[in-house]
């Protein structure tokens, strides 16, 4: 089959597609026949060589799919043969086929396509968790969304918007500002140089957010704190701010994070959480469980996931440059 190895860490021409060996599903196993994978940004940072939690290359890189079951192994029930799926997993997915553990693979209805359903793992998933699984979520909060015009970016903004939050998003472009603006976000803001406190108070008179999403890392999670209102959290998504350093200039961003202890947030009253979609996958039953809401409210019409670019599978190191560039609005998929 055709499959895409990281096999060292390099640039984006670096990814080629190879012929490998087909998988076989084990005992609890599921193969599918991708349709759809969906890019993120951890992939571009292990084929960086920055994801300290990636495994050692060679392997074949890719965290979602989407597409059709073709073979079961013993013990899997309630999956068949040409059902349609997605599913998320630690790697093997930018591939013709992928060999998936039952517990990760979920049925998707008609209504919702292959390469909007593979928005839905990781890019919805994180959104989701980041909003709903770390306080609470009402009409009228306030949220600033640090690279709102991304692949998470986006779909924070469309699960926001569904629980009637006023929104605020940076983004570094016009074209991304623009996209923005049309997605009804209230505030749109340039995300270079940005003091989300400054802007806080110039919004709204002081400590203005009730949450932030953080995807920079670095020194903007203090600036973050420093715009909450008491009860406030900020959600920190990544650390995309280390993309094209090299080892010692991303050990040098990272040390630049600032330290607390837990007065720095006890005495104002404030939250400060991690999501890490890595280590919520071996969180099966609560992977599932908003998985399969999130396929319910995409099957109702309560939110809209869509890839914002589709390539061809080929056009991987494309794809790569485009996201390591922040060239990208919403996610990029490959087809198959």
């Amino acid at each position: 089959m055709r499959a895409i190895s990281l096999q060292k860490p390099g640039p984006p021409e670096s990814l080629r597609v190879m012929n490998t060996p087909e998988p076989s599903p084990g005992p609890g196993d599921v193969l599918i026949q991708v349709r759809a994978v969906g890019v993120n940004f951890t992939d571009v940072l292990a084929r960086q060589g920055l994801n300290p939690e990636a495994p050692r290359p060679p392997y074949i890189l890719g965290h979602e799919t989407s597409g059709d079951v073709v073979a079961l192994g013993d013990g899997v029930q309630g999956l068949r043969v040409g059902q349609r799926v997605l599913a998320y997993h630690l790697i093997g997915g930018y591939a013709e086929r992928v060999c998936v553990p039952a517990e990760q693979v979920i049925p998707i209805p008609n209504s919702i396509a292959y390469q909007s359903a593979v928005v839905l793992p990781l890019n919805y998933g994180t959104a989701y968790v980041a909003l709903y699984r770390t306080g609470p979520v009402e009409p009228g909060m306030r949220i600033f969304i640090h690279a709102a015009a991304g692949g998470v970016g986006m779909a924070a903004v469309d699960l926001a918007r569904r629980a009637g939050m006023e929104i605020t998003g940076a983004a570094g472009t016009h074209l991304k500002r623009a996209r923005l603006l049309a997605e009804g976000v209230k505030h749109v803001v340039q995300s270079r140089h940005l003091h989300i406190a400054r802007l806080s108070k110039r919004l709204y008179g002081g400590r203005g957010y009730d949450v932030i999403l953080d995807s920079v890392g670095g020194p903007s999670i203090r600036d973050g704190l420093r715009a909450l209102k008491p009860g406030g959290r900020v959600v920190s998504l990544g650390v995309s701010g280390i993309s094209g350093r090299n080892l010692l200039g991303a050990l040098g961003y990272l040390l630049s994070a600032p330290r607390f202890t837990f007065l720095d947030l006890l005495k104002p009253s404030l939250g400060l959480h991690g999501v890490n979609m890595r280590e919520l996958i071996g969180n099966r039953p609560l992977m599932r469980k908003v998985l399969e809401e999130l396929v319910q409210l995409a099957d109702a019409g309560e939110i809209t996931p869509q890839p914002g670019r589709v390539m061809a599978f080929g056009e991987v190191g494309e794809a790569h440059r485009i996201l390591q560039s922040r060239a990208n609005v919403g996610k990029i998929v490959l087809r198959l």
